[in-house]
């Protein structure tokens, strides 16, 4: 919320995040609080807020938790956890 309204820098970590973050692996951790470091050492702290963003978007729409869109992904050629 604080980012949104108030451009405050952070990283919510929810399902999605989580989700997505450990299938690019950009993160192999289990707790929100991890995921979150990992993902704020790898992205500089203006992009934090797109970020969250972004990564929630795509695990509703695209990279889903029971059937996820690898062929129509615009990440595909760089996930190693994409599906044939």
């Amino acid at each position: 919320f604080l980012g949104a309204a108030y451009g405050v820098p952070g990283i919510g970590v929810d399902t999605h995040v989580a989700r997505v973050a450990r299938r690019l692996c950009l993160s192999q951790a289990r707790t929100p609080e991890r995921v979150g470091r990992d993902l704020e050492a790898l992205f500089p702290q203006e992009d934090w807020v797109f970020l969250h963003h972004a990564l929630v978007l795509h695990g509703r729409y695209v990279c889903t938790a029971r059937n996820p869109n690898c062929q129509g992904c615009g990440l595909q050629g760089y996930c190693p956890s994409r599906r044939a």
